[in-house]
C-alpha cells in the first residue's frame, strides 16, 4: 500500500461518511483581514495571554501580527462563527487527528496529513502530540503539535470548567523532522448570541525556541538559536492568512459534522 501523501480527496476518501462535508472551495480572506496585515499591532505576551483572554470584551486589535526585536513573532486572528459552539471545537481537535481525510476538511487547499504520535485512534487530544503536514503559504510544514492543559498557561480551572461557554485549546509547536520546538498556540472559543467566536494567538521564535532535550549541550544550542535565528516576516503573514482561511472554512460545516459524527464509536 502506498504511503504517498497528497492534497485534496481521492476516490477512496469519498467512501467516508463525512466526505459530504468536503468542499474544495476555500473562500478568500476577508477584506478586514487583509487590511490587518498592513498594521503592526502590539499584542500581549504568552505570559500575559490568559489574563488578557479571560477579560470580557475585545482588545483594540483582535487580528494582526507583531515582530519583536528579540525575533519573536506574535499573531492574532479573530473568527466569528454562526451556529458553532465551544464543545464542537473541543470535539474537533480530538476527532480530526487520526485521519488525513478528516484533517483535510479543515483546509483542503493546504492540509496534507495528520496522525497522532502514539498512533492510537480515539478522540482525546490533551496530553498527546499531533504530527501534521500542511502548507503555510508556499512552504510544506511538517510539525509536531503537543496539546496540554490550559492551566499550564495560567488559565484557571474555574474559567475552563463551563465548557458550554468557553473552550481553550493550548499546544506547543515544533518540528517533526528534528527535536526542536519553536512556539505556542492558544485558541479561545467563546459562546456568543449568534454562535461562537475564536480568538487565536500564536507565539513563535525568540525565547520560545528550544531543543527538546534537557542536556547542557541542547540548552546551549537553544540559547544561540533564540539569540540569532529570525523567522521571516512573511511567516507571520502566511500564518495569519492560513488560520483565517481554515477556521472560517470549517466553521461553515462544523455544526452538521458534529451532529452526525460525534456520537459514532
Amino acid at each position: 500500500m502506498s504511503n504517498t501523501k497528497y492534497l485534496g480527496f481521492r476516490q477512496k476518501d469519498f467512501a467516508a461518511s463525512f466526505s459530504k462535508f468536503y468542499d474544495e472551495n476555500v473562500a478568500p480572506v476577508k477584506a478586514e483581514i487583509l487590511t490587518s496585515m498592513q498594521v503592526k499591532i502590539s499584542l500581549p505576551s504568552l505570559a500575559e495571554a490568559a489574563q488578557n483572554l479571560t477579560q470580557n470584551g475585545h482588545n483594540e486589535y483582535e487580528t494582526g501580527y507583531e515582530l519583536l526585536p528579540n525575533g519573536e513573532q506574535r499573531v492574532a486572528v479573530l473568527t466569528t462563527m454562526h451556529d458553532v459552539t465551544p464543545p464542537m471545537w473541543s470535539w474537533w481537535f480530538g476527532w480530526h487527528g487520526c485521519r488525513d481525510n478528516r484533517y483535510k476538511l479543515w483546509h483542503p487547499k493546504a492540509h496534507v496529513a495528520a496522525a497522532w504520535q502514539d498512533r492510537k485512534d480515539d478522540t482525546a487530544y490533551i496530553g498527546r502530540t499531533s504530527q501534521i503536514q500542511e502548507y503555510i503559504g508556499e512552504t510544506l510544514e511538517k510539525a509536531n503539535i503537543r496539546f496540554f492543559e490550559p492551566t499550564e498557561l495560567n488559565f484557571s480551572e474555574k474559567y475552563i470548567a463551563d465548557n458550554e461557554e468557553v473552550a481553550v485549546i493550548c499546544a506547543r509547536l515544533g518540528l517533526t523532522t528534528f527535536p526542536l520546538d519553536f512556539g505556542y498556540l492558544i485558541h479561545q472559543i467563546r459562546k456568543t448570541e449568534q454562535g461562537a467566536e475564536m480568538r487565536s494567538r500564536f507565539f513563535m521564535g525568540g525565547e520560545h525556541i528550544a531543543i527538546r532535550s534537557n542536556s547542557f549541550f541542547a540548552k546551549s544550542i537553544s540559547k544561540l538559536l533564540q539569540k540569532y535565528y529570525r523567522l521571516p516576516e512573511q511567516q507571520a503573514i502566511d500564518l495569519l492568512t492560513h488560520c483565517s482561511e481554515e477556521m472560517n472554512h470549517l466553521a461553515k460545516v462544523l455544526p452538521k459534522l458534529y451532529q452526525e459524527e460525534n456520537k459514532k464509536p
